[in-house]
């Protein structure tokens, strides 16, 4: 049985093959044959690459999601240059995510081009068009920056030729296999934070790592001294509240007028420097301190942050969003003056720690609080020791970017027989999820260990279908390589 292709563009048959739109907009999609074989279709985007604007010197990256049956092959190609420095140009695949990536390290106006995206199959081919602006550091500046601050940049002459010095400086060093990004993270972050970090990117030669480390951390603090007088009390980006993610460092500038830029995966993003404005990004000055949130968190906020001054980095943190909810969400508790009060959650993924506010104040353990989880890490507890009135009030539960809150209540002893009197000490305790609870967590166990072999399932036969397509075509190139030796040897015979 034979699924006829839906022709938009009937012209455009026969002179290259069937043209039509996708229904993602700026995609084109060619159809090599008129019908297709039932089950098999042209491939398309379901997330197509968007235009970037970036700072030279940042990790550019394009990101596409397609789909089509064959699964496409991802390719990507520039207008006016080539693409074969591999160093340069990097292709990637994420087979978890189904994310195709062109990754450009230390990106510079020679890069600034028109890029297509191709999706192809043996039935056809999908593409769409992308551009790549990039800022030159010290004379341009993104337009929603400049609205967001209300100021122009300056005569850029010296400040180019530093950084053309400086380029050079770094253009001498031997390209190591680490990322970018990810020793951007390491000159930001604290001794004990190395191991954790090489361990979740993959890097195996620790002390090739400290070495080189070193010697970036030397270049990092002169070109820091050109701009920045004292720099200290670097604090990583965390959810502290359910107003947002924050992060913030001590700063003193050589120049109050030095211009501060904020970057998200190498992008310049805009910012206020009013909490309540309307902006997503913002930073608050008190003295010394810079403060920075990012408000309204949603799933896309996941990124490395990067605080610059004229050009220079100074502080980058990793936002990771982890893919956690409330199963069962933390209720009211009514306590007695002196008893223990207890709020308890359940959440749909593992974590090892989540944070507990009080009126928007992050709570730690100590003799009034008992901060605890389950051995599996689903049920979370936060106990509040001997009940004062005072300790009422609106207490929160924050897990990844979710967040759920509940009132404690505080009954006051109102025995006339100890008035005037201390109050004794009681035993008992207030809230908790109790059987309910209990159950919660089992079944959201159970869920999550069906779903993890589910994924491993997946990824086996994902795995083992590539393997077979592969085969098959290389046995398919052997074939028409033979095929063609025969051929070219019956010629000669003729």
């Amino acid at each position: 049985m034979m699924k006829k292709a839906k022709v938009l563009d009937p012209t455009a048959a026969g002179q290259g093959g069937i043209k039509r739109r996708s229904k993602v907009p700026g995609v084109m999609i060619t159809q090599y044959i008129e019908e297709l074989p039932e089950g098999m279709t042209t491939p398309d985007f379901t997330r197509k690459p968007i235009a970037l604007t970036i700072q030279e010197g940042k990790l550019a990256i394009f990101k596409a999601k397609v789909f089509g049956n064959p699964a496409p092959t991802v390719t990507w190609h520039r207008a006016k240059g080539e693409m074969n420095n591999p160093q340069k140009f990097q292709n990637k695949y994420d087979p978890t995510t189904n994310e195709h990536t062109l990754e450009i390290p230390k990106v510079s106006g020679d890069e600034a081009d028109t890029y297509k995206c191709y999706a192809s199959n043996e039935y056809g081919k999908a593409v769409c068009t992308v551009v790549l602006n990039v800022i030159e550091v010290g004379f341009k500046k993104d337009k929603e920056m400049q609205k967001a601050e209300g100021t122009t940049a300056g005569d850029p002459t010296e400040f180019r030729k530093r950084l053309r010095r400086s380029a050079g400086k770094k253009a001498e060093k031997k390209e190591g296999d680490i990322d970018d990004s990810v020793w951007e993270l390491l000159l930001s972050a604290e001794k004990k934070d190395y191991e954790h970090i090489c361990i979740e990117y993959g890097i195996t030669d620790f002390r090739g790592m400290l070495k080189k480390l070193v010697e970036m951390k030397k270049e990092r603090e002169e070109e820091q001294a050109q701009f920045i007088q004292h720099l200290s009390n670097l604090k990583p980006i965390e959810v502290k509240s359910e107003e947002g993610a924050t992060f913030e460092l001590e700063m003193e500038l050589k120049d109050p007028n030095s211009r501060i830029f904020l970057y998200k995966d190498g992008v310049m993003i805009p910012y206020s420097k009013d909490v309540e404005g309307e902006l997503k990004h913002c930073l608050k000055q008190v003295g010394k301190k810079y403060i920075f949130t990012v408000k309204n968190l949603n799933p896309e906020d996941a990124g490395i942050y990067q605080v610059d001054v004229e050009g220079v980095n100074i502080f980058s943190t990793d936002f990771k969003v982890p893919p956690v909810d409330f199963a069962l969400k933390i209720k009211e508790v009514t306590a007695q003056e002196r008893e223990d009060a207890i709020f308890e959650c359940v959440l749909t993924q593992p974590i090892s720690k989540m944070v507990w506010n009080l009126k928007n104040t992050p709570l730690f353990n100590n003799d009034k609080y008992e901060i605890t989880c389950s051995e599996d890490k689903l049920i979370h507890c936060l106990r509040i020791v001997d009940c004062m009135p005072l300790d009422a009030g609106i207490y929160a539960a924050i897990a990844g970017i979710k967040s759920c809150s509940a009132w404690l209540i505080v009954e006051a002893d109102k025995d006339p027989a100890t008035k005037g009197k201390k109050k004794a000490r009681k035993t008992t305790q207030a809230g908790g999820g109790g059987e309910d609870l209990l159950k919660v967590a089992a079944e959201q166990a159970e869920r999550n260990k069906k779903e993890i072999a589910e994924a491993l399932e997946a990824a086996k036969k994902l795995q083992a279908e590539r393997e077979a397509a592969e085969a098959e075509a290389k046995a398919r190139a052997a074939a028409e390589a033979e095929a063609a030796k025969a051929a070219a040897q019956v010629a000669a015979a003729a």
